[in-house]
């Protein structure tokens, strides 16, 4: 703009030839003369206004004929990697698990590229060529008080767990003022997982916020004549933690926009990179890393008098009253099979029990079966399909003994843990019964597998060839017994004259052995 100015005014001004000008600024004489011309061309336009407008104009130059220097062929190569990676996660129904430019921007730097964002984005946009025509529209900034309010939303998230790809729903907390976000995975969009989640939430930031936030899901809400009342999941919540709460307009996503955002967000950064995991155990522990990491960096970013926001957000909260039972009570019939059918799916109680009444407590990921005197007497994990059988076959032990042969081939063996089943099929494939006796005595003293097959190890160095139940109690218990040290009652005058002259006995013997020779000791 500089040489701009100072080109005009020696040619409006001092009246100077191209050529001299073109010296002076010590510029080509083609650009001088572009200059020249534009003017010229703004004073014929717009004899008023064209000058002021060419003066305050800053020179456009093209790129289109330089060759991209931090483009190359091989960021190309890494960007389209992740472009037909986002193809595949779509066509596998994973199409908000895909990454966004500001996501594929992060791994080319985490891969030694030096490249900067506005540059991906150009090429992406240039590749896909987007084009919106959307209207714009404009939003009110809202303030926040920290302490003051949550928002809460689900989000789907799906992931190869131990090699099957399994839909999990993923419940997000996230704080307006600080932006503090916190997540927690469940197989179900229940009211069981609705209210575990608020627990695990409300007992991981120790505290409370005064109001939270729910669009028009049906665990929150509930229709009554065109208007919105809580749903009974709801009103225990708010009642046991005391706090107040409301609801979003239909079709208002901008009235709790930045849990939308975190959803969306969360779900970026912790399952793009890395969507495989051994178990839902392992991936929560993965999404609460990300998390905590997430909310450390707007510690680091965000800062109110040497205070991070996120801080100052939980000494806000009101106080945490303490932890809120989730779960709920049903009485089921227990059938033939000794198994009670909840929603579909079977679970096995102690054979005992057939034909009787029993109250289960139903909880998202768990159940836990009480007889009718409360005592509680089975615990599965919640099935996730319909129509499966969760067989335990410490609850057929009875059955099983009066009918070995069908041993091998119940339900209840084939879902025994794969340690017992080597077990029978290494030393008890001919001796059901004596199987089902170690089966009863691993229930009865509580036990582990691993204890079982340390055992069968000490069984086998020491020669064995025919194995019972019998050893094995042996082998456990001398693994699992410790040294028991003698009672004062059992200290008499008989015991105390026995153990001095043992005493004795040893001293007498540490002198013999002391004098041998040496070379007669070797011999």
């Amino acid at each position: 703009m500089d040489k701009k100015q100072q080109i005009l005014h020696y040619y409006r001004v001092d009246g100077l030839s191209l050529r001299e000008i073109s010296r002076r600024v010590s510029l080509d004489r083609k650009t001088v003369r572009r200059v020249v011309r534009g003017y010229e061309a703004a004073l014929s336009r717009d004899p008023e206004t064209g000058i002021e407008d060419y003066l305050s104009t800053v020179p456009r130059y093209t790129g289109s004929s330089r060759s991209p220097r931090v483009l190359t062929g091989e960021v190309i190569k890494e960007i389209e990697y992740w472009l037909k990676e986002n193809d595949r996660r779509r066509n596998n129904g994973m199409r908000k698990q895909c990454l966004k430019k500001k996501d594929i921007h992060r791994e080319l730097v985490s891969k030694g590229i030096n490249i900067s964002y506005p540059t991906v984005c150009r090429y992406i946009r240039e590749k896909k060529e987007l084009k919106s025509s959307r209207r714009k529209e404009v939003y009110l900034r809202i303030r926040h008080e920290p302490g003051e309010e949550c928002q809460f939303d689900w989000g789907e998230v799906k992931l190869f767990i131990d090699g099957k790809q399994e839909a999990l729903m993923m419940a997000v907390f996230a704080f307006p003022f600080s932006k503090g976000r916190f997540a927690y995975l469940f197989h179900r969009q229940d009211s069981l997982a609705f209210m575990e989640s608020h627990r695990n939430f409300f007992k991981e930031v120790n505290g409370v916020p005064r109001v939270m936030v729910y669009d028009n899901m049906r665990v929150a809400v509930v229709f009554d004549n065109r208007e919105k009342r809580p749903t009974e999941a709801l009103t225990r919540l708010s009642t046991f933690y005391r706090f107040n709460f409301r609801y979003c307009n239909a079709r208002a996503g901008w009235e709790k926009g930045d849990v939308e955002r975190s959803v969306d967000y969360v779900r970026g950064r912790a399952f793009t990179t890395r969507v495989d995991f051994n178990s839902v155990e392992e991936a929560q522990q993965w999404l609460t890393k990300t998390c905590v990491q997430l909310n450390d960096e707007q510690t680091a970013t965000l800062t109110t008098g040497g205070t991070s926001r996120v801080n100052e957000e939980l000494e806000a909260l009101q106080p945490y009253p303490g932890e809120f039972g989730c779960f709920e009570v049903a009485e089921y019939k227990v059938d033939k099979q000794a198994t009670i059918c909840l929603k579909n799916n079977h679970y096995s109680v102690p054979e005992y029990l057939a034909g009787e009444s029993v109250l289960v407590r139903i909880y998202s990921e768990k159940i836990i079966i009480y007889n009718q005197r409360h005592q509680k007497v089975a615990t599965h994990q919640r099935a996730h399909a319909q129509r499966e059988w969760i067989i335990d076959i410490n609850h057929y032990i009875d059955t099983l003994m009066k009918k070995t042969s069908a041993l091998e081939y119940s339900e209840a063996f084939h879902q025994m843990p794969t340690s017992m089943q080597v077990i029978y099929n290494r030393y008890f494939k001919k001796n059901g019964k004596e199987f089902l006796g170690l089966v009863k005595h691993v229930r009865d003293h509580d036990v582990a597998y691993e204890t079982v097959l340390e055992a069968a190890d000490i069984l086998r160095q020491r020669g064995l060839k025919v194995f019972t139940a019998d050893h094995f109690k042996v082998a456990i218990h001398a693994i699992t017994a410790g040294e028991e040290a003698f009672r004062e009652d059992q200290k008499t005058d008989a015991f105390i004259e026995i153990e001095a002259g043992s005493e004795d006995i040893l001293a007498q013997l540490e002198n013999v052995m002391g004098k041998v020779p040496r070379a007669n000791t070797l011999s």
